[in-house]
């Protein structure tokens, strides 16, 4: 019982770390050429190992302000990127739409 247990952590483990590498893959086969493809990893070797076999190479980091610059100028890449999970989150927060005031919803003066 104990190996079970063990054997069901350790796969598991890799399944979450493979996790994030699979959710693009039907957004790279649909329209790869047509967007700026980034995938969610850390930088332990499961992940990257999984990154490598899904997508053919090493994997590229970027930054949140790289991929708000690059979405800015129109770029395009061919190959997907990746993205640590605490530069994904400053990407959402800075993607996110702002809401509006207008007068009807001003704050009342305190």
């Amino acid at each position: 019982m104990n190996r079970f247990a063990t054997f069901a952590v350790a796969a598991a483990t890799l399944l979450s770390a493979a996790a994030p590498a699979f959710a693009g893959d039907a957004q790279r086969s649909a329209d790869s050429n047509s967007r700026i493809n980034v995938t969610v990893c850390e930088r332990d070797a499961l992940t990257q190992a999984a990154f490598r076999r899904n997508y053919g190479g090493q994997p590229t980091f970027v930054t949140a302000d790289q991929v708000l610059a690059a979405r800015a100028s129109g770029e395009r890449w061919a190959e997907a990127r990746c993205m640590t999970t605490g530069e994904h989150n400053r990407l959402n927060q800075a993607m996110a739409p702002r809401p509006t005031r207008n007068a009807s919803t001003a704050r009342p003066a305190l």
